[in-house]
């Protein structure tokens, strides 16, 4: 599996970078087609992406497990309705094996940059030890969630204990009766939290923003279901796309416009009244609610914040954090909270994990170039400039309403079209204008969704550009991904 580099070998037919869900069903997908000249790269020493590096206490996902997994490979034996992190780890690795896509797989390996051979007609990519592996196609496969932002507060690096983010945590380090500092209350946090109000002596939460925490309503699935979605395929098929309609019918109209609408009113008001009779402390429970539109921000699920966050060793710090010291935390009040540990569950990079490899395509175009306004591609796969090169979550893909995982089988069918357009030797480019068409109407439409509206969040860039969402539905999403319209793309023979 750790092969080694195939430094200026017969190049490879398609490489792929990432093997979390998008890599690994780039790949299955590519050897379903025919194609096995392939390679998969990536940096961590395991498989899963998101799912190997979070492995923070809680960690789970957000969206219900039966509509978090391939749809060619439902798992019948999720153990709950929302999968833990070790379980959907082991489900990626799991169908790496079945599908015989793990002798691909070159681990520990990080690609520096990515340059397109004119000469040859092939991407060359620059490993971090200067070695080199040649391919006709690429599929850029990394995802958002791993790439962790940490706040600018002032004394951080001071702190005497230990510190660690959310996404690198630091399974040596004890917590027990520890005095512990989370920073941050969103969704990373809302998980670990219940974990360490169980084991600190004292836990302080700091909360800039309070967030629409609605209930998970989370339980396990019995023998008896796990074995009928066994027995009948087309139940577990069934109990997906009502997963999935779901989504579409309840949750899109309340992201879908910025202006007033009744059914998000009524959705916000029952967030609320949740809150309310949660939260035991009535200055604590006022704390706690949003001043901001539902869906503005990150629609957040949990069964178990509000009862961690009543714990009698649990306060929860709303004043802005003046600075850290050695010893602990300093808030703009002026008072000292000690702490003997901080964990930082203050989110992601949801820019820079697409930016974060070199790329230059033919005539020294570079991918930092063509994005320095804003990050931008042709139904979030394709770039004008770059031949041959693709996304699976590139910018503007991702839907609120349903799975990650649907998105990228529905980017991956426009791929694998792309690849056999290009036939045994041609480049494909998405043309400038279709590209440009395309995205004129994602940002138009996405001015109207609630997304657009007064709140900060880190879906809203500091100039209003939207980079990472979709505007419309997923059903419009996956209408509009299921043929490659041939027309918006050159098609180059060999020089």
């Amino acid at each position: 599996m750790n092969a080694p580099t195939n430094n200026e070998a017969a190049p490879l037919d398609v490489l792929i970078l990432g093997a979390g869900f998008g890599g690994i069903g780039a790949a299955i997908k590519l050897r379903e087609q025919g194609i096995d000249n392939i390679r998969v790269l990536e940096k961590a020493a395991g498989i899963g992406g998101t799912w190997w590096h979070n492995t923070y206490p809680g960690a789970a996902c957000d969206i219900p497990s039966h509509l978090y997994c391939y749809s060619f490979e439902p798992n019948p034996n999720w153990s709950r309705k929302f999968s833990p992190q070790p379980e959907i780890q082991a489900y990626i690795e799991r169908c790496a094996h079945k599908y015989d896509v793990m002798r691909h797989i070159q681990l520990n390996t990080e690609v520096r940059a990515f340059n397109f051979d004119e000469a040859r007609n092939l991407w060359v990519a620059t490993l971090t030890d200067n070695s080199t592996i040649a391919a006709r196609h690429v599929i850029l496969a990394t995802g958002g969630l791993h790439l962790p932002v940490f706040p600018d507060i002032p004394g951080m690096q001071s702190f005497d204990g230990p510190s660690m983010h959310s996404a690198e945590w630091d399974h040596s380090v004890d917590f027990a009766d520890k005095r512990v500092a989370v920073i941050g209350s969103a969704a990373s946090a809302i998980q670990l939290i219940p974990e360490l109000a169980k084991v600190a002596g004292q836990l302080d939460i700091y909360q800039r923003t309070p967030n629409y925490i609605a209930p998970r309503n989370d339980r396990e699935f019995t023998e008896r279901e796990k074995t009928r979605f066994a027995r009948w395929p087309r139940l577990a098929r069934l109990y997906r796309k009502f997963l999935f309609l779901r989504g579409e019918l309840i949750l899109f109209p309340i992201v879908k416009s910025k202006q007033r609408s009744r059914w998000r009113e009524q959705a916000q008001a029952l967030v609320k009244r949740h809150i309310r009779g949660s939260v035991k402390d009535p200055a604590l429970s006022k704390a706690m609610i949003p001043d901001f539109p539902l869906g503005c921000k990150r629609i957040l699920i949990a069964d178990n914040f509000y009862p961690a966050i009543n714990q009698p060793n649990v306060t929860v710090i709303t004043d802005g954090i003046q600075t850290i010291t050695k010893d602990g935390v300093q808030t703009a009040d002026g008072e000292m909270h000690q702490a003997d540990i901080i964990v930082y569950a203050t989110g992601f990079d949801m820019e820079t994990y697409m930016r974060k490899t070199e790329v230059t395509g033919p005539g020294g175009v570079r991918l930092s170039d063509i994005w320095s306004d804003l990050p931008r591609a042709y139904k979030g796969a394709f770039i004008p400039g770059l031949p041959n090169f693709y996304m699976t979550t590139g910018p503007n893909t991702g839907v609120g309403t349903t799975s990650v995982v649907v998105m990228i089988e529905a980017q991956l069918q426009l791929i694998l079209q792309a690849i056999k357009a290009a036939g045994s030797d041609q480049l494909i480019e998405v043309s400038a204008a279709a590209h440009d068409r395309y995205n004129e109407n994602i940002r138009a439409a996405l001015q109207n969704t609630v997304w657009a509206g007064d709140c900060l969040s880190w879906y809203k860039r500091a100039d209003g550009e939207i980079a990472s969402l979709y505007p419309y539905n997923a059903r419009a999403f996956l209408k509009d991904h299921q043929q490659l319209d041939t027309r918006d793309f050159l098609l180059r023979p060999p020089a």
